[in-house]
């Protein structure tokens, strides 16, 4: 048998700014997804969270063929990983792979509210799960020593094909790598490449739920929106945020506290703005008033992510006034994460003979 777990994150900064080439930071979370292979009599996809299992045949050169009914978009990630790796030539296309039963397990990323109702959290399931099923699949085919850019560039490449070509890679850099990692784009429009980094000390950081999830594709659809009708307005906007970003980035790398909250601020700033500027919703879902409760505890503030909703992050130089900050959103009703952050990233262990 072989198992596989992958982080999910939060993005410090560079929200947007990371679509057009800008660089970011990212920290993983301990909210794990698994995956996990081991053989059977019969190939099958099992979704513990919804328990159910979907049989489905292994072809050569093609995606699974699933019996009906097929698991819609709980198959997906198995179609984008198998497509990946074989397009790559790293599973040979000429013969299928032998039955197998593939578990994906991802309810660390969900919470249920008052009502029984599940909610994502927006901790980037979707690139953990892809990052988890392609180290399995990758240890399955004997490749599991690949230079770490060439995993990057697979987990990548398998994500967008996940998200139908969106997606500017720093969640599935983070679920690879753990800890901090920034990011940054050597080429337009390619993979980013990993800058490994460290959580300055002194910097506090406090992640707050802000009660309702987000659906990043309508955010991302209200910004190609403003683009479309104000291209000058909405590249200058994109403009100052990835300046403010690539400053952060800077500002991080020297690990002076006060540079990285001062440089955050401002990216901040620019992210108000763009949203002021294109009605994308970045601050509603919460966020606002959350922003102007941290401001009133003197903390900083942004959301983590698109926005609209799911997590936001309140950053201080000071323990106590994070400590007096989570105990007046509790008390408004918001909850704040409980994980790890900083964790390791994809983690891969077992191994299962291939006839």
């Amino acid at each position: 048998m072989i198992t596989a777990d992958a982080p999910g994150k939060l993005v410090v900064v560079g929200e947007y700014a990371v679509l057009a080439g800008a660089p970011g930071i990212a920290v993983a979370v301990d909210a794990r997804a698994c995956a996990r292979l081991a053989p059977a009599g019969a190939s099958g996809l099992v979704i513990p969270e919804a328990a159910a299992r979907h049989p489905f045949r292994f072809v050569p050169d093609g995606p699974p063929r699933w019996e009906a009914p097929g698991p819609g978009a709980f198959g997906r990630p198995v179609e984008a990983v198998l497509d990946t790796l074989r397009s790559r030539g790293l599973l040979d296309p000429g013969r299928a792979l032998p039955p197998l039963e593939v578990v994906l397990t991802s309810a660390a990323f969900q919470d249920t509210d008052a009502q029984g109702v599940r909610q994502k959290l927006g901790l980037g399931s979707s690139a953990a799960v892809t990052v988890a099923l392609l180290g399995a699949l990758l240890r399955l085919a004997g490749r599991s020593s690949l230079p770490a850019g060439d995993v990057l560039a697979l987990a990548c490449d398998a994500h967008r094909r996940l998200q139908g070509g969106a997606g500017s890679g720093i969640d599935v850099a983070t679920a690879l790598a753990g800890g901090v990692t920034g990011v940054e784009y050597p080429e337009p429009g390619g993979w980013p490449a990993v800058v490994p980094l460290r959580w300055p000390e002194g910097l506090h950081c406090l992640a707050i739920w802000t009660g309702q999830s987000a659906s990043t594709p309508d955010m991302l659809a209200r910004l190609r929106a403003f683009q479309a009708a104000s291209p000058v307005a909405a590249a200058g906007r994109l403009e100052g945020l990835g300046a403010a970003s690539t400053a952060a980035l800077a500002a991080w790398r020297t690990g002076d506290p006060a540079a990285v909250l001062a440089a955050i601020a401002a990216f901040a700033t620019a992210l108000r703005a763009l949203d002021d500027a294109a009605g994308i919703g970045i601050y509603g879902g919460g966020h606002a008033e959350l922003a102007a409760l941290a401001a009133g505890h003197g903390a900083g503030y942004k959301p983590s992510g698109a926005g609209g909703g799911d997590y936001g992050l309140a950053l201080s130089d000071r323990a106590d006034v994070l400590a007096a900050l989570r105990a007046a959103a509790e008390a408004a009703g918001y909850r704040c994460l409980e994980r790890r952050l900083a964790v390791p990233g994809l983690r891969v262990e077992g191994s299962l003979a291939v006839a």
